[in-house]
């Protein structure tokens, strides 16, 4: 899924940035999930705050279109770490180069809203975990671009005591 991100930035009393992003994309399964989902934003808001000091949470929610005419909401929430990389690709310094997947130790969980009847109902009984790519701006109007890469948690073995 790939958001990019324009912000509505704004200070705290409490000395921390918040900032409203509307982000906009796609979200596609990878081949060989047990469903096909291809489906656009039809609206996303990105909210993000940052405590001085210390790492940026995000908070989303949105309304995505599918190709075929149903709708699924998303919310994802997590934390980004806030590096030095990630400092300078929010603030757009030239030259700066994209995250590598798994340079941060970052991951963020995503639920998924589909109706019961909806092909898409089985995601609503599963959460999702992703990792996270930013890249620089290449417009005046968006912040940075964020790329997530989804994967279902799935129950494994039972934990003994």
């Amino acid at each position: 899924m790939l958001l990019p991100r324009t912000g509505y930035p704004g200070n705290l009393s409490t000395g921390g940035i918040w900032s409203n992003g509307n982000g906009v994309g796609t979200l596609t399964s990878v081949p060989g999930y047990n469903l096909t989902v291809n489906a656009t934003t039809i609206h996303i808001d990105d909210f993000n705050y940052l405590s001085t000091g210390g790492p940026y949470t995000l908070n989303a929610r949105g309304l995505l279109e599918t190709d075929d005419g149903d709708y699924i909401g998303l919310t994802g929430e997590g934390l980004l770490a806030n590096t030095p990389h990630v400092q300078a690709i929010l603030a757009n310094e030239t030259g700066v180069e994209p995250l590598k997947w798994g340079e941060l130790n970052t991951f963020t969980t995503w639920t998924f809203q589909a109706a019961a009847s909806s092909k898409y109902a089985a995601l609503t009984e599963s959460t999702f975990v992703a990792n996270i790519r930013m890249s620089p701006s290449d417009n005046k109007n968006t912040s940075s671009y964020i790329d997530y890469r989804l994967s279902q948690v799935t129950s494994g073995p039972l934990c003994e005591d």
